[in-house]
């Protein structure tokens, strides 16, 4: 049985490039030395044709090695090459120049299909711009490729040139200016194709085309106006057939401007890591759609109720005609999507980088909801409890203490009736004492455990409860103040409380002022006292970091402001009202 030969595999597109650009330089280097002598007056120079066909291999190359799989950069080598075979034709050798004549449009017949791809590497379709767009695109390629290859060469064998043409069949006058019309025709189409899909672009597609189409049109206007006002004319004729050169010869940097403009889109993913984390899904909306320069751009999450996906605002999320949708994965769970231009699609290292990174805030985003609902749940467990104990204590306890109370005020009228000892008396006054003294502690202790006053009168007569009891004066400003949330008073409330408490053990204080103020869905509290100051804001003991992770789970933030010999200031801000899908990153 015969083994098998091996498979030779295939060369890969970059060592294909690299192949093509040695081979192209090796032709255009045999072209320019055997026509440099045969040049017509009126052609391009040495220079200059050597110089316009290295740009198109040298960038070609660049672009085929960034790019492997886009087409521009192999179609930018097959336009250089072309240059140079067209340059076959200025040569009086009889073989060469027929030769030359047959592909006198060969680098025309290649540049068609690059502009038409570009900078993609490939037509558009039906999804993208819809079906006459690509019907015109693949008309336009036929009609470019037939008329440079098929067309242009058919007519050689009626073109009587100066120097011999070994395949002239019949001379057809005016032929070659009837062929040229109507690639220039072609090429014309191809142009108004261009600028029509940059006037309907978006601006990442127009990102991508500017670049070809400012030097594109640079090059034609100037060429136009030397046409209207006359080779005749010195003046004008030398400074504008200089601008038609000097855009023919930056084409090529153009197109490569287009395929490697990717660099720079790493470079703003850079910016985007560096941006994260944010603080809402609206935030990161617009991060992602500055980065990837799309105003379009739309973050979808998934809905709260049923499926679906809901935008920034809460809203369903519908993606605009056109618009192209990319999966948010993390850890096999789809987290959200992303709606973008469909042009993105071609930066795919930038859209997978963004993808990611969004993918990776939302998961982020998530376990910190995830988090902070947590905490709010063992917060209100928590305060559920102590509003049980405060109930029991009042319910039971203290009555209890009342009662007896009342049971010796009653023995001791009735010794008083009775004419009993002193020291009878004495003993039932020390108990009643003693007695009075623990209900009172207890009652503080109770009012310690939760505010009684809090859930029956609101937030500001239980602070003036609060500071009645205090040897500083405390002065609460909280004019206009309206009913909040409990979990909102709560935390308030305890914000105040700890401040106050820290005053007194630490900050040798005369004054103490509580101002409170409610505006746009937002608490905003600040505890000021005048005493030493220098109180270490990252730390506070353990009642401050309680209160740190209460305000935090609450989507508040607490500071303090503490300069040594200027007091503190301990300030709170906390939403009053729910925040939307689109305020906030854990609502889903």
């Amino acid at each position: 049985m015969p083994v098998p030969r091996p498979r030779t595999p295939a060369p890969s597109p970059r060592r294909t490039a690299v192949l093509l650009a040695l081979a192209g330089a090796a032709f255009g280097g045999y072209v320019l030395v055997v026509t440099a002598p045969d040049r017509y007056a009126d052609s391009t120079s040495t220079l200059f044709s050597g110089t316009l066909g290295g740009l198109y291999l040298g960038a070609g190359l660049l672009a085929r090695l960034r790019r492997p799989g886009n087409a521009v950069g192999l179609l930018m080598l097959l336009v250089g090459i072309g240059w140079f075979a067209e340059d076959l034709q200025i040569s009086t050798d009889p073989p060469v120049h027929t030769a030359g004549l047959f592909l006198r449009s060969a680098s025309s017949g290649f540049l068609i299909p690059l502009l038409l791809v570009f900078p993609y590497g490939r037509l558009r379709s039906r999804d993208d711009d819809g079906a006459v767009a690509a019907v015109a695109d693949r008309a336009l390629l036929a009609v470019g490729c037939a008329v440079a290859f098929v067309l242009q060469p058919a007519g050689v064998f009626f073109h009587a040139s100066v120097t011999r043409n070994l395949v002239l069949v019949h001379p057809v006058p005016r032929l070659r200016e009837v062929t040229d019309a109507v690639q220039l025709a072609v090429s014309a189409a191809v142009v108004v194709v261009l600028l029509w899909r940059w006037a309907a672009a978006s601006k990442p597609y127009r990102r991508e085309l500017a670049p070809l189409l400012a030097v594109g049109l640079v090059g034609g206007l100037a060429s136009a106006l030397d046409a209207a006002l006359g080779a005749d004319r010195a003046w004008s004729h030398t400074p504008l057939l200089a601008a038609v050169h000097l855009s023919v010869l930056c084409l090529p940097l153009a197109f490569l401007a287009g395929v490697w403009r990717i660099r720079l889109g790493r470079t703003a993913v850079a910016e985007l890591l560096r941006r994260l984390p944010v603080t809402s899904r609206g935030q990161l909306r617009d991060e992602l759609a500055r980065t990837l320069d799309d105003s379009s751009l739309q973050l979808g999450f998934p809905a709260t109720e049923g499926d679906g996906w809901v935008d920034t605002d809460g809203r369903p999320l519908t993606a605009r005609p056109g618009q192209w949708t990319s999966a948010l994965e993390r850890g096999g769970r789809r987290v959200g999507v992303l709606v973008h231009d469909p042009a993105l699609r071609e930066d795919r290292y930038v859209l997978e980088a963004v993808v990611s990174a969004a993918a990776l805030e939302l998961d982020n985003q998530a376990l910190v909801a995830e988090l902070r609902a947590s905490r709010r749940r063992v917060i209100e467990a928590g305060d559920e409890q102590r509003r049980d104990v405060e109930r029991a204590l009042h319910d039971g306890a203290q009555q209890r203490f009342i009662n007896l109370g009342l049971q010796l005020r009653v023995a001791r009228r009735r010794l008083d009736r009775t004419g009993g000892g002193p020291e009878l008396a004495g003993l039932l006054d020390d108990a009643l004492a003693t007695l009075e003294q623990g209900h009172a502690e207890l009652r503080v202790a109770a009012r310690g455990i939760h505010p009684v006053v809090l859930s029956g009168a609101g937030l500001v007569p239980a602070l003036r409860s609060l500071a009645a009891d205090l040897p500083l004066p405390v002065d609460i400003d909280a004019a206009g103040l309206p009913p909040l949330p409990e979990p909102v008073e709560l935390t308030a409330y305890y914000v105040v409380k700890e401040a106050i408490s820290n005053v007194l053990k630490h900050a040798d204080a005369r004054t103490i002022h509580v101002g409170l103020r409610h505006e746009n869905g937002v608490l905003r509290l600040a505890v000021t006292d005048d005493g030493v100051g220098g109180a270490d804001p990252a730390g506070g003991g353990t009642g401050l970091l309680g209160l740190r992770h209460r305000v935090s789970a609450y989507d508040g933030e607490l500071t303090v402001r503490s300069a040594p010999g200027e007091g503190t200031v301990v300030s709170v801000t906390l939403p009053t009202r729910a925040r939307t899908a689109g305020e906030e990153g854990e609502s889903v």
